[in-house]
């Protein structure tokens, strides 16, 4: 027999999210995976065509070519698993998700490369001052080695993992950034404030409506960049890191 409600016995009613926002959050991470998509179509594509007045002049060459599959592939990949995570099919999305992250160590191996072979290709610059520029290179290797390194290790974690994997693919578009002819020049400043809002503010906003809060994992992805662009910028402009630069290149390059 069922027991009759009191006074004093409020009625349960949970509060169901409603079809809208589940599917919103369902979309979030392959959205992150267009904007990731749209920033390097908006920078590399102009130039790579060979439209407008670009900061530098686009070099044509097979490991440019192979670089630039070798990154969509990694973007592309970043978007399939977010579908496959999004629609439910999760067995798929594990079995691929080795080649995933496979492909993001390849990623950043193409990335170096292509860096190193420009710097030995090329006459290196006298002018010290241009050195700081290595920075945020260096920012890029280290800052996506810890971040996909923390991916795959909570890769049983989802809510973790999504994020984590997220913080790795935007720090990867650290080269289409700098090429984005309408953002001020003169300094990193910049480069590094337009990645950070595009990465941090849907991040937050996706915290904040989905568990009324930061989860550690975007916590932990944001001390990791912050922490890594804190050391940047301390280094940034110093004799100290200008000379090592300058003689460490000199010395790998043999020029």
């Amino acid at each position: 027999m069922r027991p009759m409600m009191t006074a004093s016995q409020p009625a349960i009613n949970p509060v169901r999210p409603t079809p809208g926002r589940v599917a919103g959050r369902r979309l979030f991470f392959p959205g992150m995976a267009l904007l990731a998509i749209a920033i390097v179509i908006s920078a590399f594509v102009p130039e790579y065509l060979g439209y407008g007045q670009p900061r530098r002049n686009f070099p044509s060459s097979w490991p440019v070519h192979l670089h630039t599959a070798i990154m969509l592939a990694w973007i592309l990949m970043f978007f399939l698993q977010a579908y496959l995570g999004a629609t439910g099919r999760i067995g798929q999305h594990r079995r691929i998700g080795n080649y995933g992250f496979a492909l993001g160590w390849l990623a950043l191996l193409s990335m170096m490369f292509v860096h190193f072979r420009g710097l030995a290709t090329h006459p290196l610059p006298e002018d010290r001052r241009i050195y700081d520029w290595l920075l945020p290179f260096l920012y890029v290797y280290l800052s996506f080695s810890v971040l996909l390194t923390l991916a795959y290790l909570k890769r049983g974690q989802p809510e973790w993992h999504k994020r984590l994997i997220t913080f790795a693919l935007f720090i990867s578009l650290e080269a289409a950034v700098q090429r984005l002819q309408w953002l001020p020049s003169g300094g990193y400043w910049w480069f590094a404030a337009f990645l950070d809002s595009c990465l941090l503010v849907p991040l937050v906003t996706f915290d904040a409506l989905k568990i009324r809060k930061l989860h550690p994992a975007t916590v932990r992805g944001a001390l990791v960049i912050f922490g890594a662009q804190l050391v940047l910028f301390s280094l940034w402009g110093t004799s100290g890191w200008r000379n090592f630069a300058y003689s460490l290149l000199h010395t790998l390059t043999g020029q």
